[in-house]
């Protein structure tokens, strides 16, 4: 039996506890090693203090975040609040007001530059949930007192590890964001991978507000865009989910999309197989091999097709390069009857692991020329 994944805390809930135990400190002078706080989903956590130090007016705290077996960039690092007693509250553009404190992003916390996310523009990207924990802290301590708070949260890895987050694509400049809509860290599902991607077409939908999008399986995609002088900013990593992503787009009013895929990936898609991850479904060989036999490619590289150990030995076998073009037609295809709707045109492009365009579909370079233009 498997051992059973660890979970951990967010972001947001090591934010409201570093709040929790500053607040502690100027209120009561009192210097925890561990916090008492209730999650958004009722559960009870006692959570290690790193560091705490204050003045008479202000105290900063420092929490250990812990990711739990979940691969977090953020694991491990310091989540900081800085309280400060006042008696009025400051105007700053970015923070967000509250009628007992102020809730701003200090150094690390970015600052929301586009529209579709949970946070207004210009605002510090504090989330929801983290701000409605904190606020429940704040609350509850300044309840009966004649005082407020400017509550500030800061992380010093925060723009650094940034770099390695979706946030600067989703328009939040400047560092990370404090998240967590139940302050739990799961063990990332599919689910959540799915809600990213499609938080990120959103983002680029609101935006932009442009028809069309170009959806690659990985990295390999920002070299083509780069060819053909398309918007890289319009590139969205879709990973394995075609469907998911391809629905996605037709929710969010998408009218044109630009694929571009390793042939490993694509010749699935041409198969009608919409999640391409091996564990889902394979049928690579057999799906070449298939559209192989169609143009008439020889019976002896069929066989080495369907022997091949991988697509891009596959290729190698392949004399009628037009297979490729045909490949390219029915991912084309696929995606187009998949999306369950006449008001969407799809054009594919697929290349190898070195870098070459194998075959692309017929308005494959006409769509890029429009799009690259507009």
């Amino acid at each position: 039996m498997a051992e059973e994944l660890r979970s951990g805390y967010t972001t947001g809930t090591c934010a409201a506890v570093g709040t929790k135990a500053a607040l502690e400190y100027l209120l009561y002078g009192k210097t925890s090693k561990e916090v008492e706080i209730t999650t958004l989903n009722g559960i009870d956590l006692k959570i290690p203090v790193l560091a705490l130090r204050g003045r008479k007016n202000f105290a900063s705290c420092a929490i250990k975040k812990f990711a739990g077996d979940d691969p977090d960039v953020t694991n491990g690092i310091s989540i900081c609040a800085k309280v400060e007693l006042v008696k009025e509250l400051p105007k700053v553009e970015r923070g967000h007001y509250f009628d007992k404190f102020l809730l701003v992003g200090g150094r690390g916390v970015g600052v929301v530059t586009k529209r579709g996310l949970q946070v207004e523009l210009g605002k510090s990207a504090i989330n929801p949930g983290p701000q409605k924990m904190i606020a429940q802290v704040v609350n509850e301590m300044l309840e009966d007192r004649d005082i407020k708070a400017v509550v500030t949260i800061y992380i010093p890895e925060g723009r650094t590890k940034a770099q390695k987050t979706f946030n600067p694509k989703l328009g939040i400049k400047g560092g990370i964001s404090v998240l967590g809509s139940t302050g739990i860290v799961k063990p990332m599902s599919e689910e959540a991978l799915k809600d990213s991607m499609f938080a990120e077409l959103k983002v680029l939908k609101m935006d932009k507000d442009r028809d069309w999008v170009i959806f690659a399986f990985g990295n390999y995609g920002k070299n083509y865009c780069e060819r053909l002088g398309l918007d890289l900013e319009q590139m969205i990593v879709i990973s394995n989910y075609v469907g998911f992503m391809v629905d996605s787009a037709v929710k969010l009013g998408f009218k044109r999309i630009l694929l571009l895929g390793h042939i490993g990936k694509a010749v699935k898609i041409a198969g009608g197989i919409f999640n391409t991850h091996s564990r889902v479904a394979d049928g690579r060989m057999e799906i070449m091999g298939a559209n192989a036999f169609l143009i008439g490619e020889k019976p002896e590289n069929i066989r080495k097709i369907l022997e091949a150990n991988t697509v891009e030995e596959a290729c190698d076998y392949v004399e009628k390069k037009e297979l490729f073009t045909l490949l390219a037609e029915k991912v084309k295809k696929k995606v187009i009857e998949y999306s369950r709707t006449d008001d969407l045109t799809c054009e594919s492009l697929l290349f190898s692991f070195k870098g070459e365009t194998l075959g692309y579909s017929s308005g494959f370079y006409k769509l890029a020329g429009e799009v690259a233009n507009e």
